[in-house]
Protein backbone atom coordinates (compact mmCIF):
# COMPACT_ATOMS: atom_id res chain seq x y z
CA UNK A 1 0.00 0.00 0.00
CA UNK A 2 1.39 3.19 -0.88
CA UNK A 3 1.71 6.45 1.35
CA UNK A 4 -0.91 7.90 -0.68
CA UNK A 5 -3.50 5.26 0.39
CA UNK A 6 -2.49 5.25 4.00
CA UNK A 7 -3.43 8.93 3.44
CA UNK A 8 -6.88 8.62 2.37
CA UNK A 9 -7.51 7.16 5.69
CA UNK A 10 -6.14 9.42 7.87
CA UNK A 11 -9.24 10.95 10.35
CA UNK A 12 -8.91 12.32 13.67
CA UNK A 13 -7.51 9.57 15.28
CA UNK A 14 -4.16 9.64 13.47
CA UNK A 15 -4.08 13.64 13.61
CA UNK A 16 -4.20 12.99 17.23
CA UNK A 17 -1.77 10.13 17.48
CA UNK A 18 0.57 11.88 15.07
CA UNK A 19 0.75 14.96 17.20
CA UNK A 20 1.16 13.45 20.56
CA UNK A 21 3.98 10.94 18.82
CA UNK A 22 5.81 14.23 17.82
CA UNK A 23 5.21 16.11 21.00
CA UNK A 24 6.62 13.46 22.54
CA UNK A 25 9.84 13.49 20.79
CA UNK A 26 10.06 17.10 20.62
CA UNK A 27 9.46 17.46 24.36
CA UNK A 28 11.92 14.23 25.44
CA UNK A 29 15.01 16.12 23.16
CA UNK A 30 14.56 18.48 25.85
CA UNK A 31 16.29 16.43 27.87
CA UNK A 32 19.29 16.61 26.37
CA UNK A 33 20.12 19.85 28.08
CA UNK A 34 21.13 17.82 31.01
CA UNK A 35 25.08 17.15 29.47
CA UNK A 36 25.97 21.22 29.23
CA UNK A 37 23.85 21.55 32.18
CA UNK A 38 25.91 19.20 34.12
CA UNK A 39 29.62 20.09 32.56
CA UNK A 40 28.47 24.01 33.85
CA UNK A 41 27.54 22.60 37.27
CA UNK A 42 30.57 20.45 37.85
CA UNK A 43 33.33 22.28 35.83
CA UNK A 44 32.81 26.21 36.21
CA UNK A 45 33.07 28.32 39.17
CA UNK A 46 29.55 29.14 40.95
CA UNK A 47 28.88 32.78 39.31
CA UNK A 48 29.86 30.97 35.49
CA UNK A 49 27.51 27.92 36.15
CA UNK A 50 24.77 29.95 37.31
CA UNK A 51 24.74 32.16 33.93
CA UNK A 52 25.27 29.02 32.09
CA UNK A 53 22.10 27.40 34.12
CA UNK A 54 19.99 30.18 33.05
CA UNK A 55 20.85 30.57 29.65
CA UNK A 56 20.47 26.74 29.10
CA UNK A 57 16.92 26.65 30.48
CA UNK A 58 16.04 29.84 28.83
CA UNK A 59 17.14 27.99 25.52
CA UNK A 60 15.18 25.12 26.39
CA UNK A 61 12.11 27.06 27.30
CA UNK A 62 11.96 29.14 24.29
CA UNK A 63 12.51 25.58 22.42
CA UNK A 64 9.79 23.83 24.01
CA UNK A 65 7.35 27.05 23.43
CA UNK A 66 7.64 27.06 19.67
CA UNK A 67 7.88 23.22 19.31
CA UNK A 68 4.76 22.02 21.04
CA UNK A 69 2.50 25.13 19.36
CA UNK A 70 3.96 24.46 16.05
CA UNK A 71 2.60 20.38 16.66
CA UNK A 72 -0.45 22.00 18.18
CA UNK A 73 -1.12 24.56 15.30
CA UNK A 74 -1.50 27.01 17.56
CA UNK A 75 0.62 30.03 16.59
CA UNK A 76 1.16 33.25 18.57
CA UNK A 77 2.01 36.80 18.20
CA UNK A 78 4.76 36.11 20.75
CA UNK A 79 6.40 33.44 18.34
CA UNK A 80 8.83 35.27 16.48
CA UNK A 81 9.64 37.56 19.62
CA UNK A 82 10.24 33.97 21.00
CA UNK A 83 12.40 33.14 18.40
CA UNK A 84 14.72 36.16 18.26
CA UNK A 85 15.20 35.53 22.62
CA UNK A 86 16.24 32.39 21.59
CA UNK A 87 18.81 33.45 19.11
CA UNK A 88 20.35 35.78 21.89
CA UNK A 89 20.55 32.92 24.35
CA UNK A 90 22.03 30.71 21.51
CA UNK A 91 24.97 33.39 20.63
CA UNK A 92 25.80 33.59 24.20
CA UNK A 93 25.44 29.62 25.53
CA UNK A 94 28.79 28.66 23.81
CA UNK A 95 30.93 31.42 25.85
CA UNK A 96 29.11 30.52 29.25
CA UNK A 97 28.42 26.97 28.81
CA UNK A 98 31.65 25.34 27.38
CA UNK A 99 32.12 22.70 23.92
CA UNK A 100 29.41 20.46 25.19
CA UNK A 101 26.74 23.06 24.79
CA UNK A 102 26.72 21.22 20.86
CA UNK A 103 24.67 18.91 22.27
CA UNK A 104 21.41 20.98 22.56
CA UNK A 105 22.72 23.04 19.05
CA UNK A 106 19.46 21.17 17.23
CA UNK A 107 17.32 23.40 19.26
CA UNK A 108 17.72 27.05 16.86
CA UNK A 109 17.48 25.21 13.86
CA UNK A 110 14.20 23.18 14.57
CA UNK A 111 12.87 26.73 15.96
CA UNK A 112 13.49 28.32 12.74
CA UNK A 113 12.28 25.68 10.91
CA UNK A 114 8.60 25.18 12.62
CA UNK A 115 8.35 28.95 12.98
CA UNK A 116 8.89 30.68 10.11
CA UNK A 117 7.42 29.58 6.52
CA UNK A 118 8.94 29.40 3.39
CA UNK A 119 12.53 30.79 2.23
CA UNK A 120 12.65 32.26 5.64
CA UNK A 121 12.56 28.66 7.27
CA UNK A 122 15.14 27.76 5.21
CA UNK A 123 17.23 30.40 5.82
CA UNK A 124 17.11 30.44 9.20
CA UNK A 125 17.78 26.61 9.71
CA UNK A 126 20.73 26.32 7.57
CA UNK A 127 22.07 29.82 9.10
CA UNK A 128 21.70 28.54 12.70
CA UNK A 129 23.88 25.47 11.50
CA UNK A 130 26.52 27.50 9.94
CA UNK A 131 26.38 29.80 13.39
CA UNK A 132 26.84 26.47 15.76
CA UNK A 133 30.36 25.60 13.73
CA UNK A 134 31.78 29.13 13.83
CA UNK A 135 31.04 29.52 17.59
CA UNK A 136 32.67 26.06 18.02
CA UNK A 137 35.70 26.88 15.87
CA UNK A 138 38.03 26.64 18.71
CA UNK A 139 37.39 23.15 19.50
CA UNK A 140 38.79 20.29 17.63
CA UNK A 141 37.36 20.56 13.74
CA UNK A 142 36.64 16.60 14.11
CA UNK A 143 34.51 17.03 17.02
CA UNK A 144 32.61 20.18 15.83
CA UNK A 145 31.55 18.67 12.49
CA UNK A 146 30.42 15.56 14.11
CA UNK A 147 28.47 17.38 16.39
CA UNK A 148 27.42 19.82 13.94
CA UNK A 149 26.34 16.84 11.39
CA UNK A 150 24.39 15.57 14.55
CA UNK A 151 22.42 18.53 14.86
CA UNK A 152 21.90 18.91 11.48
CA UNK A 153 20.00 15.48 11.11
CA UNK A 154 18.52 15.79 14.73
CA UNK A 155 16.94 18.92 13.51
CA UNK A 156 15.77 17.65 10.30
CA UNK A 157 14.18 14.83 11.66
CA UNK A 158 12.25 16.18 14.50
CA UNK A 159 11.01 19.40 12.00
CA UNK A 160 9.84 16.69 9.33
CA UNK A 161 7.87 15.00 12.36
CA UNK A 162 6.34 18.21 13.47
CA UNK A 163 5.84 19.53 9.80
CA UNK A 164 4.23 15.99 9.04
CA UNK A 165 1.90 16.36 12.19
CA UNK A 166 0.45 20.09 10.81
CA UNK A 167 -0.13 18.77 7.75
CA UNK A 168 -2.25 15.41 8.66
CA UNK A 169 -4.31 18.35 10.59
CA UNK A 170 -4.50 20.10 7.95
CA UNK A 171 -5.37 17.41 5.20
CA UNK A 172 -8.15 16.29 8.02
CA UNK A 173 -9.57 19.70 8.04
CA UNK A 174 -9.32 20.06 4.25
CA UNK A 175 -11.05 16.86 4.11
CA UNK A 176 -13.93 18.33 6.38
CA UNK A 177 -14.18 20.90 4.33
CA UNK A 178 -14.52 19.32 0.69
CA UNK A 179 -16.85 17.46 2.44
CA UNK A 180 -19.08 20.04 3.39
CA UNK A 181 -18.84 21.95 -0.33
CA UNK A 182 -19.72 18.14 -1.72
CA UNK A 183 -22.88 18.37 0.85
CA UNK A 184 -23.79 21.72 -0.43
CA UNK A 185 -22.93 21.27 -4.53
CA UNK A 186 -25.23 17.93 -4.15
CA UNK A 187 -27.93 20.21 -2.43
CA UNK A 188 -27.63 23.15 -5.29
CA UNK A 189 -28.19 20.31 -7.79
CA UNK A 190 -31.06 18.74 -6.25
CA UNK A 191 -32.61 22.10 -5.65
CA UNK A 192 -32.04 22.70 -9.65
CA UNK A 193 -33.18 20.11 -10.98
CA UNK A 194 -36.43 20.50 -9.31
CA UNK A 195 -36.41 23.46 -10.58
CA UNK A 196 -36.23 22.81 -13.71
CA UNK A 197 -38.58 19.88 -13.38
CA UNK A 198 -41.57 21.07 -11.47
CA UNK A 199 -40.81 24.90 -13.18
CA UNK A 200 -41.67 23.64 -16.52
CA UNK A 201 -44.30 20.63 -15.62
CA UNK A 202 -46.15 23.71 -13.84
CA UNK A 203 -46.07 26.49 -16.12
CA UNK A 204 -48.33 23.86 -18.55
CA UNK A 205 -50.45 22.90 -16.02
CA UNK A 206 -51.34 26.57 -15.45
CA UNK A 207 -51.45 27.31 -19.05
CA UNK A 208 -53.75 23.86 -20.01
CA UNK A 209 -55.99 25.09 -16.66
CA UNK A 210 -56.22 28.54 -17.96
CA UNK A 211 -57.25 26.76 -21.23
CA UNK A 212 -59.67 24.60 -19.78
CA UNK A 213 -61.41 28.01 -18.29
CA UNK A 214 -62.31 28.91 -21.77
CA UNK A 215 -64.30 26.39 -23.37
CA UNK A 216 -67.79 27.20 -23.34
CA UNK A 217 -70.05 24.51 -20.75
CA UNK A 218 -71.05 22.88 -23.99
CA UNK A 219 -68.39 21.52 -25.10
CA UNK A 220 -67.40 19.10 -22.16
CA UNK A 221 -65.86 16.08 -23.89
CA UNK A 222 -63.39 18.85 -25.13
CA UNK A 223 -63.07 20.30 -21.43
CA UNK A 224 -62.66 16.35 -20.38
CA UNK A 225 -59.95 15.99 -23.04
CA UNK A 226 -57.94 19.20 -21.12
CA UNK A 227 -58.31 17.77 -17.66
CA UNK A 228 -57.43 14.39 -18.98
CA UNK A 229 -53.88 16.40 -20.25
CA UNK A 230 -53.32 17.78 -17.22
CA UNK A 231 -53.91 14.87 -15.09
CA UNK A 232 -51.11 12.97 -17.29
CA UNK A 233 -49.17 15.90 -16.90
CA UNK A 234 -49.52 15.95 -13.10
CA UNK A 235 -48.90 11.87 -12.67
CA UNK A 236 -45.74 12.74 -14.84
CA UNK A 237 -44.62 15.83 -12.38
CA UNK A 238 -45.00 13.10 -9.28
CA UNK A 239 -43.05 10.55 -11.43
CA UNK A 240 -40.40 12.67 -12.75
CA UNK A 241 -39.85 14.44 -8.61
CA UNK A 242 -39.65 10.60 -7.83
CA UNK A 243 -36.82 10.31 -10.69
CA UNK A 244 -35.07 13.26 -9.19
CA UNK A 245 -35.10 12.01 -6.20
CA UNK A 246 -33.32 8.83 -6.80
CA UNK A 247 -31.09 10.23 -8.84
CA UNK A 248 -32.04 8.31 -11.88
CA UNK A 249 -33.78 10.90 -14.21
CA UNK A 250 -32.59 11.00 -17.39
CA UNK A 251 -33.11 13.84 -20.18
CA UNK A 252 -33.73 13.10 -24.40
CA UNK A 253 -33.23 15.94 -26.71
CA UNK A 254 -36.00 14.49 -28.87
CA UNK A 255 -37.78 13.83 -26.28
CA UNK A 256 -37.67 17.49 -25.05
CA UNK A 257 -38.17 18.85 -28.77
CA UNK A 258 -41.57 17.01 -28.83
CA UNK A 259 -43.05 17.77 -26.29
CA UNK A 260 -42.07 21.09 -26.02
CA UNK A 261 -43.04 21.60 -29.71
CA UNK A 262 -46.68 19.80 -28.25
CA UNK A 263 -46.91 22.31 -25.47
CA UNK A 264 -46.21 25.48 -27.57
CA UNK A 265 -48.66 25.09 -30.56
CA UNK A 266 -50.95 23.99 -27.93
CA UNK A 267 -50.83 27.20 -26.28
CA UNK A 268 -51.41 28.86 -30.24
CA UNK A 269 -47.59 29.22 -31.02
CA UNK A 270 -46.03 28.53 -34.23
CA UNK A 271 -43.17 26.44 -34.42
CA UNK A 272 -40.27 26.29 -36.64
CA UNK A 273 -37.40 23.80 -35.69
CA UNK A 274 -33.99 22.67 -37.73
CA UNK A 275 -32.92 19.13 -37.19
CA UNK A 276 -29.71 19.25 -34.81
CA UNK A 277 -26.68 17.19 -35.67
CA UNK A 278 -26.19 14.08 -34.76
CA UNK A 279 -22.59 14.61 -33.78
CA UNK A 280 -23.50 16.08 -30.43
CA UNK A 281 -22.15 14.09 -27.97
CA UNK A 282 -24.60 12.96 -25.08
CA UNK A 283 -23.42 15.05 -22.52
CA UNK A 284 -24.00 18.03 -24.37
CA UNK A 285 -27.46 16.67 -25.48
CA UNK A 286 -28.22 16.68 -21.94
CA UNK A 287 -27.37 20.70 -21.33
CA UNK A 288 -29.41 21.48 -24.85
CA UNK A 289 -32.54 20.21 -23.67
CA UNK A 290 -32.50 21.44 -20.53
CA UNK A 291 -31.99 24.60 -22.14
CA UNK A 292 -34.74 24.58 -24.53
CA UNK A 293 -37.31 23.47 -21.46
CA UNK A 294 -36.12 26.58 -20.04
CA UNK A 295 -36.84 28.91 -22.95
CA UNK A 296 -39.72 27.37 -23.24
CA UNK A 297 -41.15 27.79 -19.65
CA UNK A 298 -39.90 31.52 -19.50
CA UNK A 299 -41.86 31.61 -22.93
CA UNK A 300 -45.40 30.46 -21.45
CA UNK A 301 -44.70 32.21 -18.03
CA UNK A 302 -43.18 35.79 -19.73
CA UNK A 303 -44.35 36.47 -23.34
CA UNK A 304 -47.07 37.28 -26.16
CA UNK A 305 -45.09 34.74 -28.50
CA UNK A 306 -47.15 33.45 -31.35
CA UNK A 307 -43.81 32.16 -32.96
CA UNK A 308 -40.61 30.23 -31.46
CA UNK A 309 -37.17 29.44 -33.79
CA UNK A 310 -35.13 27.14 -33.15
CA UNK A 311 -32.32 27.41 -35.85
CA UNK A 312 -28.88 25.67 -35.91
CA UNK A 313 -25.64 26.74 -37.68
CA UNK A 314 -22.30 24.83 -37.26
CA UNK A 315 -18.98 26.76 -37.51
CA UNK A 316 -16.06 24.61 -37.38
CA UNK A 317 -16.37 22.24 -34.09
CA UNK A 318 -18.99 24.70 -32.54
CA UNK A 319 -22.63 24.43 -33.03
CA UNK A 320 -24.59 27.50 -32.18
CA UNK A 321 -27.87 27.02 -31.36
CA UNK A 322 -30.25 29.34 -31.29
CA UNK A 323 -34.16 29.98 -29.56
CA UNK A 324 -36.27 32.81 -31.00
CA UNK A 325 -39.77 34.28 -30.13
CA UNK A 326 -41.86 37.10 -30.89
CA UNK A 327 -42.93 37.40 -27.97
CA UNK A 328 -41.04 40.38 -26.09
CA UNK A 329 -43.54 42.60 -24.40
CA UNK A 330 -43.65 46.22 -24.89
CA UNK A 331 -41.82 48.05 -21.89
CA UNK A 332 -38.97 45.38 -21.81
CA UNK A 333 -40.93 42.43 -21.09
CA UNK A 334 -40.01 38.95 -21.37
CA UNK A 335 -39.56 36.18 -23.56
CA UNK A 336 -38.91 32.90 -24.28
CA UNK A 337 -35.10 33.11 -22.76
CA UNK A 338 -36.21 34.52 -19.49
CA UNK A 339 -34.70 38.23 -20.22
CA UNK A 340 -35.99 41.32 -19.20
CA UNK A 341 -38.57 40.84 -16.74
CA UNK A 342 -37.90 37.07 -15.86
CA UNK A 343 -35.13 38.07 -15.00
CA UNK A 344 -36.17 40.35 -12.12
CA UNK A 345 -38.95 37.52 -11.32
CA UNK A 346 -36.74 34.98 -10.89
CA UNK A 347 -34.40 37.48 -9.03
CA UNK A 348 -36.96 38.37 -6.72
CA UNK A 349 -38.39 34.70 -5.64
CA UNK A 350 -34.81 33.75 -5.96
CA UNK A 351 -35.15 31.64 -8.93
CA UNK A 352 -31.84 29.52 -10.12
CA UNK A 353 -33.48 28.78 -14.32
CA UNK A 354 -31.17 31.00 -15.84
CA UNK A 355 -28.22 30.10 -13.25
CA UNK A 356 -28.79 26.73 -13.76
CA UNK A 357 -28.99 27.09 -17.81
CA UNK A 358 -25.47 28.96 -17.68
CA UNK A 359 -24.01 26.53 -15.54
CA UNK A 360 -24.78 23.33 -17.17
CA UNK A 361 -23.44 24.65 -20.13
CA UNK A 362 -20.25 25.84 -18.84
CA UNK A 363 -20.12 22.15 -17.88
CA UNK A 364 -20.20 21.01 -21.09
CA UNK A 365 -17.64 23.56 -22.91
CA UNK A 366 -20.35 25.96 -23.99
CA UNK A 367 -22.27 29.47 -23.32
CA UNK A 368 -24.86 30.91 -23.42
CA UNK A 369 -26.34 35.00 -24.86
CA UNK A 370 -29.08 36.65 -25.14
CA UNK A 371 -30.47 39.78 -26.79
CA UNK A 372 -33.66 41.76 -28.23
CA UNK A 373 -33.64 42.76 -31.43
CA UNK A 374 -37.16 44.49 -33.14
CA UNK A 375 -39.53 42.97 -30.88
CA UNK A 376 -38.03 39.20 -31.33
CA UNK A 377 -36.10 37.38 -28.24
CA UNK A 378 -32.96 35.59 -28.75
CA UNK A 379 -31.21 32.73 -26.68
CA UNK A 380 -28.03 32.18 -28.24
CA UNK A 381 -26.52 28.71 -27.26
CA UNK A 382 -23.03 27.92 -28.61
CA UNK A 383 -21.90 24.39 -27.96
CA UNK A 384 -19.24 22.51 -28.71
CA UNK A 385 -20.01 19.59 -32.13
CA UNK A 386 -17.94 16.87 -30.99
CA UNK A 387 -16.62 14.94 -28.59
CA UNK A 388 -14.79 16.49 -25.37
CA UNK A 389 -11.58 15.57 -23.57
CA UNK A 390 -12.75 17.72 -20.93
CA UNK A 391 -15.05 16.81 -17.47
CA UNK A 392 -18.35 16.79 -18.30
CA UNK A 393 -21.78 16.58 -16.93
CA UNK A 394 -23.71 13.07 -16.64
CA UNK A 395 -27.70 13.83 -17.29
CA UNK A 396 -28.40 14.21 -13.84
CA UNK A 397 -25.65 16.93 -13.61
CA UNK A 398 -23.04 15.21 -11.58
CA UNK A 399 -19.48 15.50 -12.63
CA UNK A 400 -18.38 12.06 -14.63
Amino acid sequence: MGASQRLRGVGPGTVRLARVTAGVFLVGMAAFAAVPLAEALGAYPALRAAGAVLLIIGLTGCYLWLSVRAVLDRGSRWDLAVLAGMSALAAAVPFVAGPTWLSVGFMLPLAFAVTLRGWGAAAGFFASIAAGVLLSAAQPMSWVLFGSVQNLLTAGALAGLAIFATLLGELQRTREEAAKLAITEERLRFARELHDVLGHNLSVVAMRTELATRIPPEEIARLRRELTEIHDIARRSLHDVRAVVKGYREMSLERELSGVRRVLETAGVRCDFAELPSTLTPEVRVALAWAVREAATNLLRHSDATVCLLGVEPCGDRITVTVANDGVRAGGGLSASGAGAADAAEATVGGSGLAGLDERLTQVGGSSGRHIEDGWFTLSLDVPGGPMAAALISATGDRK
